[in-house]
């Protein structure tokens, strides 16, 4: 009688917090309090205010754009010196891991492959 009285405690528990945590997203739906219908909203309070007009800028023509991105890409290329040859010791580095990725990748695949044949073993008992 014990546990049946526990268990239904519990059970009373969980659908109360369910039924809690439900009400509480309808109210947090409703009010929207990360939505704009919480914002404060101000009229201007002199006469100057309300005739105060912000200048925008008037689009660039695509010519200008089209200078500043190749001016862009020049300074790029330059500060990484992307125009000038691979250093030899590179070419050599780049060489030897390229040699040696299959005694690297290797190992991995037998782990791979063992794993695997464990696992078909353990399905099959």
């Amino acid at each position: 009688m014990k546990k049946f009285t526990s268990r239904l405690v519990t059970i009373c528990l969980r659908v109360g917090i369910i039924f809690a945590v439900g009400i509480a997203l309808i109210f947090s739906s409703e009010l929207e309090l990360s939505g704009n219908k919480m914002q404060a909203i101000a009229t201007s309070l002199t006469p100057e205010a309300k005739s105060y007009e912000v200048a925008r800028p008037a689009q660039q023509p695509t010519s200008d754009t089209e200078k500043d991105a190749t001016g862009v890409l020049d300074n790029i290329r330059e500060k990484l010196n992307l125009d000038q040859p691979i250093a030899p010791s590179t070419k050599k580095f780049i060489e030897s891991v390229k040699d040696n990725v299959g005694e690297a990748v290797t190992p991995g695949q037998e782990a791979v492959e063992k794993a695997a044949e464990r696992g078909r073993s353990d399905r099959a008992n």
